[in-house]
This record gives structure tokens, sequence and C-alpha cells, in this order.
């Protein structure tokens, strides 16, 4: 059995588009999406439709839990802020009605039982929790903590933006296998292809492989002067296109910094 799981696709339709030929030329019997479909690029609803058109079954990832709260009463500070968080906003008010009521029902986890191999939990960024992310640098010690209430012996994550393959084991020698295909359309890993996982049942157990697909990048700048995220947005949405370009982590890098400023940068 064959297994496609896509991630952190961020709005970013020409990324998209390569990984759904590539997903096409490998023929696996199923495709999961691991969270973050939208958001930091302009094509937001035409990702959706490619997806839904799909008919692949998909978890949210945290910009779509923000997203979909952002102009309801179970929106809180400081994604209130819309100037601190201008790209979310934008993002929630270019979304068509359909789409937005569907990215606001997608579970959070879903486990996956397939007689090929052992079970499988796919959360989008670590067990319990949409924004705290399991990175590629953390030792063994910790992702084993991170691990022991987890019942399936193979995560699938994702949010970190950077491929993973990961064996951990705890002190009394119970076994997890970690896996994070990286993101396909804003990776953070100097590599600005559009990457995904592939897993592969193989006597009884599970084997990763990590893909990464090149597409053209040429127009991507266009799009985003075209759609007005540039405009509208502003320095983040440069910071968005960047990431896109390079492959390296501006975006998150300066929302991380920025949220540590006084509050009087933020208005």
């Amino acid at each position: 059995m064959r297994i496609a799981f896509l991630a952190d696709i961020h709005g970013n339709l020409p990324a998209l588009e390569a990984v759904v030929k590539d997903v096409d030329a490998q023929a696996p019997d199923v495709v999961y999406l691991v969270g973050d479909q939208i958001n930091r690029a302009p094509w937001n609803n035409e990702v959706l439709d490619l997806l839904e058109s799909r008919r692949w079954t998909g978890i949210e990832g945290n910009h779509e839990r923000i997203v979909g709260r952002l102009g309801t009463p179970n929106n809180r500070p400081p994604f209130t802020n819309r100037i601190m968080f201008s790209t979310l906003w934008w993002t929630m008010e270019q979304l068509r009605p359909a789409h937005l009521r569907a990215v606001r029902v997608l579970p959070a986890e879903i486990k996956l039982d397939f007689p090929e191999g052992p079970p499988i939990l796919m959360v989008h960024a670590k067990p319990g929790h949409s924004a705290l992310g399991l990175f590629p640098d953390m030792d063994d010690a910790r992702l084993a903590i991170e691990m022991q209430h987890v019942d399936a012996s193979v995560l699938i994550c994702a949010h970190t933006h950077r491929p993973m393959v990961r064996m951990v084991q705890n002190e009394s020698g119970r076994t997890w296998h970690i896996w994070n295909g990286g993101s396909i359309g804003m990776p953070y890993n100097g590599d600005p292809r559009a990457q995904y996982l592939l897993v592969d049942s193989h006597n009884g157990h599970w084997r990763p492989t990590l893909r990464a697909v090149d597409y053209d990048r040429n127009g991507l700048r266009t799009a985003y002067e075209t759609s007005g995220m540039l405009r509208e947005i502003g320095p983040s949405a440069e910071l968005h296109l960047r990431t896109a370009l390079t492959g390296e982590p501006w975006s998150s890098d300066f929302g991380y910094w920025y949220r540590q400023q006084p509050p009087e940068m933020h208005n």
C-alpha cells in the first residue's frame, strides 16, 4: 500500500499543482492533507477548489483554526489585532463562504488503521497542540517525552516546514517513528521545491520517502502584486513571498520577532 501526505501548502497553487502531478505519477492508494492548506500565498480559494475536487481527507492546521475563528465570537486576543495578524485577516476575507465553513469543521487529528502496517496518528504539529511543532534538531529524549501518550507507533506531523524522519525510543524500550514531509508551499529547509511525504507498506511495516518537486516560481511575485497582498498587507506579504522563493523561514522568523515587541508596535 502507498499513502501520500501533503502539508503546509499555504495557498501556493503552483507548488500544489506540481505536487499533484507528481502524486499522480507515484499512484498512491490514498492521499491525506496534514493541515495549513491556506494562508500566506494568494491562491487560497483555488487551492481549496483543487483539494476538494480530489476529495482528499484532511485535518486542520493552526492556520485553518485561526482563520476559521476570525470574525466570530470564538476569536480571542491576540488574533483580534488586525494589524499584527494582517495576513490571516486578509485570507479570511478572501475565502468564499463555503470554503470558510469547510475549514471550520476540519478535525484536529486522524488515526489511520490499515491492515498493511501498524496504526498511524496524523496531527498537524504535535499530539494535543496544533501550533507547537516537533523539530528535526530536537534530541531523542525530548521527542520521547512528546510521544509518551501516543498509542500509535507512527506519527505523521507537519507545521515546522522542515522534513524529518526520526525513530525515538523511551527508557522502557518503546519505539515511535516520527515523519514530517516538509512544506509544499513555504519550505524552511533552504530548498524552495515543493516537498511532501510518501509512505509504503513493506512486510507489515511502513517505509517513508521524502519527495521534493520543482516548480516554476517566476510568476509568484506577479500573483502577490495582482492579488493585492503586497499592497494591502505590506512587509509581511513580502516576507511570505521571499520564503516561497528561497525556502528560508523569513515568514516565521519575522513573526516570532514581531510578537516579542512592545504592544505599541502592534498598532
